[in-house]
């Protein structure tokens, strides 16, 4: 869409700066991104009330004291008899549906803007939230359909919020600004878990209210999203003219005439080896934040012997610093970049490989670390915190590459990234039938390497430069240019 025809300032007013349009999609994205994985990972906490605590009869000789149980000791109201197994089937059948959702919203994201692809889908997911509780009563298969259609809803989310994300943020400002949409990730998962633990205490685990109240939020957030979200500068009727030109001018690599958009080069994409170090990276951050999205909660009960609400509130507690460091890194990389300290592409993979070793040896060390719980919650806690580097770093990258096609290259990593979601619970769910703490170290073990391995490819692969499929005709800037110094 042409840009409309205006002026720019002479100067930049206070107001202009606080009422930056760019800055309210930030927010707003931000908010979007939280609600999301509210809705997502409230599971994670309420199946430990929804299930019969009947399953576990080895005893654990390495196991942490707790009360001594029988059949459904835990909680009188809950209502399911389902395995190990199952229960890891349920928490993974989300991603399914996520993970056959990504191509499609990248694709819709690039036809018709992100605003409405990233808002209908928290709308759906926020519907199939509320119906959640009456899916868990018909049977599990029904709870299994639900799940993977909020996957369906959620999936082309991330496209969506990134191909938005490259219409407004320029190149100078997306390290920072968009690891503040991003983390809304992990204070979506806080506010989830930590809420969820304490109204399940505070009303005798009445668990399909936690669904209940996250549903109803999504679809106030959405109300909000119609009236204040524009899906590029030139769209928004009340954009200043200071900031659309300095937009116009900042936005590296973007075509303003998306008419002149050639269709989306998806054999190119797949032909293009920073893409692979992408796809393939995005598995080793996404094996390690779904794994304690979805199963540090069992952990934290199962292991240590918390109760409802203290696994709530301490299984948030890593979420919690990785926000606090994801907001200081996207600070610090704008810095490093912007004063010539680092490269793009150092900085992409030095930051991408500190978010992958910190959580492996963060996990890896609490499970040595005995029935200590401060010492544990410790550990993890930091250990998840360095996720907060990958915000900056690899999250971004894909908007280095194109930013034209950002939401249709984005959807490609994020949906083999969330491959990890489809293979990890069921796989932990088969690897600790008893939840022994010997069973969960060897979890953590066989996810460290996983995130090894996928790290180092990408590694070798990373590029920051813009890439030759990006425009609709050749550029003279390739893989070996300036901003991969």
């Amino acid at each position: 869409m042409e840009s409309k025809n205006r002026r720019p300032s002479e100067s930049r007013s206070i107001i202009d700066s606080a009422c930056s349009k760019r800055y309210v999609i930030a927010i707003m994205g931000f908010i979007g991104i939280a609600n999301a994985y509210a809705m997502r990972s409230v599971l994670s906490v309420a199946i430990t009330e929804m299930v019969e605590d009947i399953h576990k009869t080895a005893i654990d000789p390495n196991g942490c004291p707790g009360p001594t149980k029988t059949a459904n000791t835990t909680n009188p109201n809950a209502e399911f008899d389902w395995s190990e197994t199952l229960q890891g089937h349920i928490l993974g059948a989300f991603y399914y549906g996520y993970v056959f959702a990504q191509i499609p919203g990248g694709i819709l994201a690039q036809k018709y803007g992100g605003k409405h692809v990233f808002g209908v889908g928290i709308f759906l997911t926020a519907v199939l939230t509320l119906l959640t509780p009456l899916a868990a009563r018909i049977g599990p298969a029904y709870m299994i359909g639900v799940r993977v259609l909020e996957g369906i809803g959620e999936g082309p989310t991330i496209p969506a919020m990134n191909a938005l994300l490259a219409q407004w943020v320029p190149i100078n400002e997306r390290s920072r600004i968009g690891s503040f949409v991003y983390a809304g990730n992990m204070i979506g998962t806080i506010v989830a878990q930590s809420s969820a633990g304490y109204l399940l205490k505070i009303t005798d685990d009445n668990w399909p209210l936690v669904f209940y109240v996250c549903g109803v939020v999504g679809l106030i957030w959405y109300v909000f999203w119609n009236l204040l979200v524009y899906s590029s500068p030139s769209e928004h009727p009340t954009i200043t003219d200071y900031e659309l030109t300095y937009l116009e001018r900042n936005l590296k690599g973007v075509n303003k005439n998306k008419n002149k958009l050639k269709s989306t080069p998806w054999l190119s994409m797949l032909s293009s080896g920073p893409m692979w170090g992408l796809m393939i990276g995005q598995i080793a951050h996404d094996w390690a934040l779904f794994m304690i999205n979805a199963d540090l909660p069992k952990y934290m009960k199962s292991v240590m012997k918390f109760s409802i609400a203290e696994t709530g509130v301490w299984s948030s507690m890593p979420h919690l610093l990785m926000w606090v460091f994801a907001i200081l890194t996207g600070w610090l990389s704008d810095y490093l970049i912007s004063n010539g300290k680092l490269g793009i592409l150092q900085q992409r993979r030095l930051f991408s490989t500190i978010a992958c070793i910190g959580p492996m040896l963060g996990t890896l060390a609490a499970s040595y670390a005995g029935c200590d719980k401060i010492k544990v919650v410790a550990l993890f806690t930091i250990g998840m915190a360095t996720m907060g580097f990958f915000y900056s770093s690899m999250k971004v990258n894909v908007m280095d590459l194109s930013p034209n096609y950002a939401g249709p290259a984005m959807a490609m990593v994020n949906g083999v990234g969330a491959v990890a979601g489809i293979v990890s619970p069921p796989l932990i769910g088969y690897l600790i039938p008893n939840n022994t703490l010997l069973e969960w170290r060897n979890v953590f073990w066989i996810s460290g390497g996983v995130v090894i391995v996928a790290n180092s490819i990408y590694l070798v692969l990373a590029s920051a430069s813009i890439q030759w499929w990006n425009d609709p005709v050749p550029t003279c800037e390739t893989d070996d240019g300036d901003t991969d110094l």
